[in-house]
């Protein structure tokens, strides 16, 4: 069967929400960008989306592409990766693919038969909460930002940006948005805050936890704000996930002790520079 794409991410919702919300935790990087691109009031044009539908006429397959971030795929049958391929058409060395590990080999497989090379940038494994456990007690308190925390929010993410370079994160997706629905969690100290932690709205009963930023590199005000955020999202949703890169060991680990287990990996494909 062939793919349907579409500009209109209300469509790409309307025909594969039911699939996408099936499995949210694995799906949660494109359920999450799609509701993003959803409350936009001016959508931008340069977006596409799209689903497979199988013989039977069932969803198994989707993707989500926005302007300037990596195309996101669901995992889906090798046979619709093959047909993806010319929808994607040309792709530059800065916006690649993100997938699922179970999806990476045929997508290289079939770009690679168009004569277009990809390799893996990054890696990331999706983390669940399993069971919130006791954090260690820290001095502090944590508090859900407000209006009167704009300019403090807004600061961080140029900061927060300054230390991730390339990050093609919108400004309302990580301050805007989630400071009107109180999805940021601020971590004081004497009353001044010092980390902060975001989270997604909560769909298909899934929210992830996502930047999460001490200004000061205080990792230790990260693990208390990363806990109280944590704390907060089990309140309101049945699954509480985290995305974070494989080499972040020391990430990885403060997760653990959270009672977050890795569910799946993920994976950044980019076109091969002369380089390798």
């Amino acid at each position: 069967m062939p793919w349907s794409v579409t500009a209109d991410v209300a469509e790409l919702l309307g025909a594969a929400g039911e699939f996408l919300g099936s499995e949210p935790v694995l799906h949660s990087p494109l359920l999450t960008e799609a509701d993003h691109l959803s409350r936009r009031p001016d959508p931008p044009a340069d977006q596409a989306h799209g689903w497979w539908t199988d013989d039977a006429g069932v969803v198994r397959g989707a993707f989500v592409r926005a302007p300037r971030h990596p195309t996101l795929l669901a995992p889906m049958p090798p046979e619709a990766v093959e047909t993806l391929v010319e929808l994607l058409g040309p792709l530059g060395p800065e916006v690649g693919i993100g997938c699922d590990i179970t999806t990476a080999d045929d997508v290289i497989g079939a770009f690679e038969r168009t004569g277009v090379l990809l390799r893996p940038r990054g890696r990331f494994v999706l983390h669940r909460l399993d069971a919130v456990r006791p954090s260690a007690v820290l001095p502090g308190v944590a508090r859900a930002a407000g209006p009167d925390d704009h300019a403090l929010v807004d600061g961080w993410f140029d900061l927060l940006l300054e230390a991730h370079p390339g990050d093609p994160s919108d400004r309302s997706y990580v301050v805007d948005d989630p400071l009107a629905d109180g999805r940021i969690t601020l971590w004081e100290v004497d009353g001044e805050p010092v980390a902060m932690a975001g989270r997604t709205p909560t769909l298909a009963g899934m929210t992830r936890i996502s930047a999460v930023f001490a200004p000061s590199g205080d990792e230790r005000a990260e693990a208390a704000v990363l806990a109280a955020a944590t704390n907060a999202a089990a309140e309101v949703a049945d699954d509480v996930v985290v995305l974070a890169a494989t080499g972040d060991r020391d990430g990885i680990a403060r997760l653990a002790a959270l009672g977050y287990r890795a569910v799946r990996e993920r994976v950044l494909l980019a076109r091969a520079t002369s380089g390798g």
